[in-house]
């Protein structure tokens, strides 16, 4: 999961929670990083600025993972660009 949007969110975390970049994986949990909800809302909004996609609340609220963040930041990617 090398990628440019993999390395936004890694970015992101690390912005929002100095110190967590040690060890970072998609596998971690943002509560074993450290992130309480605030630090998730502020993760979630950083990411929206830097990638351009709104993300609703049930999307935010299943987020466990990093890599379910991105995930989900990839599938709304894809509709946006699909389109109406």
């Amino acid at each position: 999961m090398d990628d440019v949007l993999t390395q936004q969110v890694f970015s992101a975390l690390a912005k929002v929670k100095p110190g967590v970049g040690e060890g970072l994986t998609a596998e971690r949990t943002l509560e074993s990083l450290g992130l309480d909800s605030l630090d998730t809302i502020t993760l979630l909004f950083e990411l929206e600025d830097q990638v351009g996609v709104s993300i609703p609340d049930e999307e935010a609220r299943s987020a466990r993972t990093v890599g379910d963040v991105i995930e989900c930041i990839r599938r709304l990617k894809r509709v946006v660009a699909a389109g109406p």
